[in-house]
């Protein structure tokens, strides 16, 4: 309950900061937030520390559901937004199913606390990643060489 409380009362902050910011650095941070929440999940065992890693999980969950979805919709034209967005989430569904089993088979066969690290190594990739592409996409944005370049009309 903690997790969905937070994580509904951030959702429209944590937009309006997408809308000014940019929606890359935000989804980078919920990576990363992701990343430590689930590796102290499984390395820590106390109660009260939980509480406060399902806050955090909150923090996460409105960090990266708001701004990927913002992110698809900005980057999809008009006229395909349903298929747009049924391909997201196609994606994200046809993946669950590879993350259950590796994560099933890491907990009967390494530890309990194996498929925690796993998510947050590959979250942490993932952040990696994205900061990557951001950073590509940055530079191309003031390299002349990549900007198209305006045609200049001459009569014959």
């Amino acid at each position: 309950m903690m997790f969905n409380m937070v994580s509904v009362i951030l959702a429209i902050l944590i937009g309006k900061l997408s809308d000014r910011m940019g929606r890359g650095k935000l989804i980078t941070l919920g990576f990363l937030m992701y990343s430590l929440v689930y590796f102290l999940f499984g390395s820590l065992n106390d109660i009260h520390i939980y509480v406060g890693l399902f806050i955090l999980y909150g923090v996460y969950s409105a960090l990266t559901d708001t701004c990927q979805k913002s992110l698809v919709s900005d980057l999809i034209t008009k006229e395909m937004k349903g298929t747009g967005f049924g391909l997201y989430h196609a994606v994200i569904g046809i993946m669950l199913l590879p993350v259950g089993i590796i994560a099933g088979y890491l907990y009967d066969h390494v530890s309990a606390g194996s498929p925690l690290y796993f998510g947050s190594v590959m979250s942490f990739i993932a952040a990696v990643l994205m900061a990557i592409f951001l950073f590509v996409n940055k530079k191309k944005k003031h390299d002349p060489a990549t900007q198209p370049q305006m045609q200049v009309y001459r009569p014959l």
